[in-house]
């Protein structure tokens, strides 16, 4: 988690910098846009990673409960076996 949070705070920070800097703030004003910017991405980029993973977590937990379900299922109902009714000869 920690690698898409640092992931997601660079890529804010320098989104902010290009904004900042074409528009020609201070660099000052530009640094600390630029920092907070890092933040909001990497929080928001968390937030996002988490929901993600806990998703797919209960989709890989659906499919296993309802393997499961269907395995016992199968095991429950007898075996077909085939057999040829007898013929009656009058």
């Amino acid at each position: 988690m920690t690698s898409y949070m640092i992931h997601a705070g660079m890529f804010g920070f320098l989104i902010v910098l290009a904004i900042n800097l074409l528009n020609d703030n201070g660099i000052g004003v530009t640094m600390m846009r630029a920092c907070i910017g890092a933040l909001a991405f990497a929080f928001v980029g968390r937030w996002f990673m988490r929901g993600l993973f806990s998703e797919l977590h209960l989709a890989v937990w659906e499919q296993q409960q309802a393997a499961a379900t269907q395995a016992q299922a199968q095991a429950q109902t007898p075996a077909e076996t085939e057999e040829e009714p007898a013929e009656e000869t009058a």
